[in-house]
């Protein structure tokens, strides 16, 4: 069946789609792949922004206009508040006002565009708005109704649910849906709650569930929900699918707009764009039907995207693909470009002589023998796919800037530029050019050139730079370097970036850490959390958890601080988070590199240390957890009330 799944999946993004005459028939298995679509009000539970029947016709002509049906986006869904706040005379739900032609009429015309059309209730009496009649007590006549309508997609949330009886009730409408006989598929939209909906959601009869229970129309909240994926690779698959939020692409730029997609592709999410905020903006139709993207997240290989490296502020990502290929998404949250070291390794390829590189976004096809890293832009990811194949391409090249992980504002900083040629061909004729940040001039040339760069090597140049006056700007250096290779001449371009060393703002809430900003930190297993661990659990050490919170870290790990010498005192208590029965770890402060306290191994179930450390003249303090020599599995360590007196 699986088989069958991923040859279908492949069928739907090779051929192109005949627009129906009538009513577009449902899929004939709800959920066989992640849904794409445009819908309303996924990121407003409250009725603030109203829509109509007008606008609903609207987009189901855009998705037309633009080609994205034929590149798959199918389903047009209508958000809460569809539907009236009171039932009709009979018990049958209602539409509002802005719907005067009526349900059925708009069901026939998205039908009749070759597009498919959804709607929203819930759990309780009422739907997550208060605003609007939900299905409790009504299952099966709503169920009918659906149907006789013809809808194909249904979302329900759960806000009104009481003791824990969600999947119950979400049972209770997926059963009264196949009753019908009408393949309607059925998303669980968990708003507000943590009812962790992905472990019970599938066995309840739903094929989509959310993931992340805020709204993930910026940049922030889709990083929010980015970080609670990690270790829910296990759940989707065909007959359902995480769904950790949509697009409100009104609140993204293009690097985030492609970083967004290329992630949920990669764990094969559902790609629906929520037009809550501009129902009239036009869609973003290059970037949402690349196909390529689009190939990935309808793509299943029976191994869901998971984090394969996490940095702090960058990140790997990977996912393998039916033809035994795999991608990989080098992500950048951070405020600077950043360089970021990834290989074929890190998706799993087997080994191989050499490999194809295909570049998601820029379509650009190079090979590889096996490094994949370069530098990353803010806020952006390069989307890779890479297979295990011997092809006639130019060799792959990463430039990258090594820089200090802050710049002093007036003392003169040396950059390394490193330029390697990762293929299995020479590179000829290389030049580089550098541009001064702001406020910075260069002590020796901006520019250099070598004849040859051999298959793996690098070349290597170091630059130093002083600032005109006390730099005031964060520091960004472009950098190009223009190449021949046998497949003709070249371009590598980056942007070397680092803050400025400034001395911190006065330490807010008592100086807790887990309330400041970090230089940069590593962690084993996820990002370093702020007042939890392993995604989201409390910090919790034999039992007791403080109230004041703390650094949730998996060794190995390490968080940088700058204090800029302005401080006298760092205190924490440490201890095996519970989260990790079999642990063993220890922690370490440092004062620029130097060792200033060791707690030595400890074990869960050890009593807590109390640590104070004096660190009076320390420009950079660093916290780290090792992982006690025996493998890290398990090792989850806490770093509670992480209070620094300056």
């Amino acid at each position: 069946m699986r088989r069958l799944s991923v040859l279908l999946c492949a069928l739907f993004l090779t051929v192109t789609a005949v627009p129906a005459s009538a009513d577009t028939p449902p899929e004939p298995v709800p959920g066989d792949r992640p849904p794409l679509g445009i819908t309303w009000a996924t990121g407003d539970p409250y009725c603030v922004h109203q829509f109509g029947e007008d606008v609903v016709k609207a987009a189901a002509d855009q998705l037309v206009a633009s080609g994205l049906r034929d590149a798959g986006y199918e389903y047009v869904m209508l958000g809460d508040c569809w539907q009236a706040a009171q039932r009709a005379a009979d018990g049958k739900l209602t539409a509002r006002a802005s719907f005067p032609s009526g349900i059925p009429a708009l069901v026939e015309y998205v039908h009749s565009r070759g597009l498919k059309i959804g709607f929203t209730s819930g759990t309780g009496a009422k739907t997550c708005s208060g605003q609007a009649a939900g299905s409790l007590d009504h299952e099966s006549l709503d169920a009918q109704t659906f149907a006789g309508w013809g809808a194909d997609y249904l979302r329900y949330d759960t806000c009104y649910s009481v003791n824990g009886d969600a999947p119950a009730r979400v049972k209770k409408m997926a059963d009264a849906i196949k009753l019908t006989g009408r393949p309607i598929t059925l998303e669980v939209d968990d708003y507000d709650r943590d009812q962790s909906p992905w472990l019970w959601a599938r066995a309840a009869g739903a094929q989509v569930w959310r993931t992340y229970k805020n709204a993930t129309f910026n940049f922030g909240y889709s990083m929010g929900s980015l970080d609670k994926q990690y270790g829910l690779d296990g759940y989707p698959g065909p007959g359902g699918w995480n769904n950790p939020g949509s697009f409100t692409f009104s609140y993204l730029d293009p690097a985030e707009r492609q970083a967004k997609l290329g992630l949920w592709a990669v764990l094969n999410a559902p790609l629906v764009t929520d037009m809550a905020l501009a129902a009239d903006v036009t869609l973003p139709a290059a970037e949402l039907g690349n196909p390529d993207i689009i190939a990935v997240d309808q793509d299943w290989a029976g191994v869901g995207g998971h984090k394969v490296r996490d940095t702090g502020w960058t990140e790997v990502w990977t996912k393998p693909m039916s033809d035994g290929s795999a991608v990989l998404v080098l992500f950048n949250r951070g405020e600077l470009a950043s360089p970021i070291t990834t290989s074929v390794a890190d998706a799993g390829l087997p080994a191989a002589s050499g490999y194809r590189v295909r570049d998601l976004w820029t379509g650009d096809e190079t090979e590889t023998t096996g490094a994949l890293g370069g530098t990353v832009g803010r806020h952006a990811a390069t989307v890779l796919r890479v297979w295990p194949a011997n092809v006639p391409a130019a060799p792959r090249t990463s430039l990258t800037v090594e820089l200090p992980d802050s710049v002093p504002p007036s003392q003169p900083v040396t950059a390394t530029v490193r330029f390697t040629n990762a293929g299995s061909t020479p590179v000829t004729g290389a030049h580089l050019q550098l541009t001064a940040p702001a406020q910075w001039q260069f002590d020796s040339p901006a520019q250099a050139d070598t004849a040859t760069v051999a298959p793996g090597a690098t070349w290597e140049t170091a630059v130093t730079l002083h600032p005109s006056a006390t730099a005031t700007q964060a520091f960004k250096m472009p950098a190009t370097v223009t190449y021949t290779t046998v497949q003709g001449t070249r371009t590598a371009t980056a942007s070397a970036e680092a803050p400025l060393m400034l001395a911190p703002n006065p330490p807010a809430t008592n100086g807790l850490l887990n309330t400041q900003p970090w230089i940069s930190s590593e962690n084993g297993l996820g990002p370093v959390e702020r007042d939890s661990t392993d995604n989201g659990h409390p910090l919790t050490v034999n039992g007791k958890t403080d109230a004041r919170g703390g650094l949730g870290a998996h060794a190995p790990s390490v968080v940088r601080y700058y204090l800029g010498g302005k401080c006298k005192q760092f205190t924490a208590t440490v201890g095996v988070d519970d989260r990790g029965p079999a642990g063993t770890l220890g922690f370490r402060v440092l004062g620029d590199g130097v060792e200033l306290e060791a707690t030595g191994d400890m074990r869960h179930g050890d009593a807590a240390q109390h640590l104070v450390v004096p660190v009076t003249g320390v420009q950079v303090l660093a916290l780290a957890v090792d992982d006690a020599g025996d493998g890290s599995a398990g090792d989850w360590g806490d770093w509670l009330s992480p209070y620094l007196s300056c």
